[in-house]
């Protein structure tokens, strides 16, 4: 997952592009869902050195340097999903949304959930969990919200499209 990019219409960066960025890194069966940045391939780079290669290159072809990747596995989109709070599973998915985070177990600042109802929050491993019975586009509980929360960059994705990644990755 990308964060960075194709955000309001500025620093746009086609899916072609980026795929095309994927062969040339030798990353097999790349793929991409939507224009957001949600990139799926096989590598033998761990995390760590894909994210660390991903960003290098974007910085180098599209002259973005604040691009920041967050590469998961099947494992892991399993697990925030499977971690979603147990009393949220009767929501209406369209108003759940994750915010993956860059680094895992960041420091969650001083901040009540119950200070933003009907909206509220869990903190997980590598992931805040964000509800929004009014819609994401309403809330106070968005991306920079979560940034400043954890102390460490964040791209949000909601339900629908985290579900449909987890399906491409385990295909």
């Amino acid at each position: 997952m990308l964060r960075g990019i194709n955000v309001s219409g500025h620093r746009k960066v086609t899916m072609k592009e980026l795929l095309e960025m994927c062969t040339e890194l030798k990353f097999r069966n790349a793929v991409s869902y939507l224009q957001s940045g949600n990139l799926v391939f096989d590598s033998t780079l761990k995390a760590a050195e894909l994210e660390s290669t991903i960003e290098r290159e974007i910085a180098s072809r599209f002259g973005y340097v604040d691009v920041c990747v967050m590469a998961l596995t099947e494992a892991d989109l399993s697990a925030v999903i499977d971690g979603l709070p147990k009393r949220w599973r009767d929501y209406d998915s369209s108003k759940l949304h994750f915010s993956f985070l860059k680094t895992a177990g960041a420091q969650v600042t001083n901040a009540a959930s119950q200070d933003y109802l009907p909206d509220e929050y869990a903190v997980g491993k590598r992931v805040v969990y964000v509800h929004c019975p009014n819609g994401y586009g309403r809330t106070k509980l968005n991306n920079s919200f979560v940034e400043r929360l954890t102390g460490t960059q964040a791209t949000t994705r909601n339900w629908n499209t985290t579900h449909h990644l987890l399906e491409l990755v385990a295909a």
